[in-house]
């Protein structure tokens, strides 16, 4: 399941929720102050397996997509 980022509509509290895709929208309670209606926050998904270790090996190559290099985990050209 999915880790989803919300930021309280009261309070301005930050809290994180594991939730199944269908439940992402849902009202969600604040842990700190208890009030209903948090904003889903949109956050960079975090790299893993495969693509963490080739994007923290430092080994850059040429994009299949793009042609500029980069680490992006894809077959590349040396």
């Amino acid at each position: 399941m999915p880790i989803y980022e919300y930021a309280c509509r009261h309070c301005g509290a930050g809290f994180e929720k594991r939730l199944k895709f269908e439940e992402r929208l849902a009202a969600q309670v604040c842990p700190d102050c208890g009030a209903t209606g948090a904003v889903l926050r949109m956050s960079a998904p975090a790299l893993v397996g495969a693509a963490a270790s080739k994007a923290g090996s430092g080994d850059v190559g040429t994009c299949p997509s793009t042609g500029e290099p980069c680490s992006c985990g894809h077959a590349h050209r040396h």
